[in-house]
């Protein structure tokens, strides 16, 4: 009976305990609120309504894999229907499973080969400037020397010559 009326009292005072300590680090989590940087998040995003999908065009040899592929899948349906009518040696369909996963991974070497360059576009990245390289250095530079003051200007020639912008993610303050 005394083992009771303790866990009685010690699960109540812990509830308490943790209710307390809830409402006091409540506030905590408002006032951090305001150090988010939310300002790259209010521009307009483009809507996949807005962009018309394109279709794709596929070479013959392409398509004439694809229909293998899908010519296998129904014949190996139409097969195992047709071992569940009729069942047949286990170690034999071993065997003849084995032979249909290789030769459906062959297919599918083949239709990756007659599709390579088709669905897959490379972006083409363009090499730096000679003006995005000298302010990558200067950058570079006043930051080993620690010059905070030149840092700001710095880095806007830098995103100038080197094409691109922040949008306030990654911005030098000065406290």
């Amino acid at each position: 009976m005394k083992s009771i009326r303790k866990l009685m009292a010690v699960g109540t005072g812990s509830v308490a305990l943790f209710a307390v300590a809830a409402f006091a680090l409540a506030p905590m989590t408002v006032f951090a609120e305001g150090s988010n940087r939310w300002e790259i998040w209010r521009g307009p995003f483009p809507s996949a309504k807005s962009t018309a999908p394109t279709a794709a065009t596929l070479s013959p040899a392409c398509t004439a894999a694809i229909g293998a592929i899908k010519q296998a899948f129904a014949d190996d349906r139409a097969e195992d229907a047709a071992e569940k009518a009729n069942p047949v040696d286990p170690a034999a369909d071993v065997e003849e499973d084995k032979a249909e996963r290789a030769a459906m991974k062959a297919l599918w070497t083949t239709a990756r080969t007659a599709c390579a360059g088709e669905a897959v576009t490379k972006w083409a990245i363009a090499a730096p400037t000679a003006a995005c390289l000298a302010a990558k250095q200067a950058v570079k530079d006043a930051w080993a020397r620690k010059d905070f003051a030149a840092l700001k200007s710095l880095w806007t020639a830098m995103k100038t010559a080197c094409g691109f912008s922040s949008t306030g993610a990654f911005t030098f303050q000065h406290r």
